[in-house]
């Protein structure tokens, strides 16, 4: 807010979208990454030792995903956003037409 006027960046808006999707995938290949080593590494495991890394993967999976969620969430929130506020602009322009 600058004086009790609201300034919107459509470009801005759109583009952290666009990051949010990139993270989004990085994160995601990254992860896909860390679980195929950690699931080769514990191939030479036994025991408790396996037990107690499947857990700990399982979990760390489950996070991962509530994380994309959450993102995608908020990814979503940012494009309704600058669709609403391009239509709001549109109706007030076409106001004066």
């Amino acid at each position: 807010m600058n004086d009790g006027v609201l300034l919107v960046n459509f470009a801005a808006l759109g583009q952290a979208g666009a990051d949010i999707e990139r993270a989004l995938s990085k994160m995601r290949a990254d992860l896909d990454e860390l679980e195929s080593k950690g699931a080769q590494l514990s191939e030479t495991w036994s025991g408790a030792a396996k037990q107690a890394y499947a857990e700990r993967q399982d979990r760390w999976t489950k996070a991962s995903k509530d994380l994309e969620i959450i993102l995608r969430k908020i990814q979503g929130a940012v494009l309704d956003s600058q669709e609403d506020y391009a239509n709001t602009e549109r109706a007030a322009t076409n106001r004066f037409q």
